[in-house]
């Protein structure tokens, strides 16, 4: 029993420390994911730690985008041959982002700043079918599994005392599912938590 109890401390205690620490920050959004013949929505959900601090206003983070939402577009949750395809789709890019100015760190107070990032990430979600023969014994109802190396990219800047920001972002394809679709790309409007001006 006592070992657990130190297992648990030891696991949550770091945990809770980062969640209060000013090197934590997070933001939350909605945004849109293309390829070819592919469109899905999603809300995005972005947590940052900032492991090194230049400055008040500079810093470079390990940071996660989790984006949780639906495919758009009629074949995409429509009945083919009797499999139905996944109206959901995620997606989450593991990033090493420089962030610069405004919401760089809990302290910078600009008015304007910019971030980018590199990083491994993937996406799951339906993928929509042309035409599937309703004869055939199986009918593929079209998935789209996406990894690769993730790039993003974007702007912050104060709004009404708040910081919003517009991000950009692309996932290469570098898996043998889905050859024909080369990558993914991905933009975003985003709430910083937290930052006040």
């Amino acid at each position: 029993m006592k070992y657990t109890i130190l297992l648990c401390t030891a696991i949550l205690l770091p945990a809770a420390v980062i969640a209060q620490s000013t090197l934590f920050s997070h933001s939350i959004g909605g945004g849109i994911f293309t390829a070819r013949k592919y469109l899905g929505a999603a809300v995005i959900y972005t947590p940052r730690f900032n492991f090194l601090q230049f400055s008040q206003h500079s810093a470079i983070s390990l940071e996660t985008s989790i984006a949780a939402g639906m495919n758009i577009g009629d074949n995409y949750n429509s009945n083919t041959g009797g499999n139905s395809t996944s109206i959901f789709m995620f997606n989450a890019p593991v990033l090493l982002s420089w962030n610069y100015g405004n919401a760089a760190t809990c302290k910078a107070r600009d008015k304007a700043g910019f971030f980018a990032g590199l990083g491994w990430g993937f996406h799951n979600s339906a993928h929509p079918t042309e035409h599937i023969d309703p004869d055939e014994e199986e009918a593929d109802p079209g998935q789209l599994h996406i990894s690769g190396l993730a790039l993003s990219t974007g702007v912050r800047w104060q709004l009404y005392h708040r910081s919003v920001g517009l991000k950009i972002s692309w996932l290469f394809n570098n898996n043998r599912y889905n050859p024909d679709i080369a990558g993914i790309g991905g933009v975003s409007v985003n709430y910083n938590i937290g930052s006040r001006y």
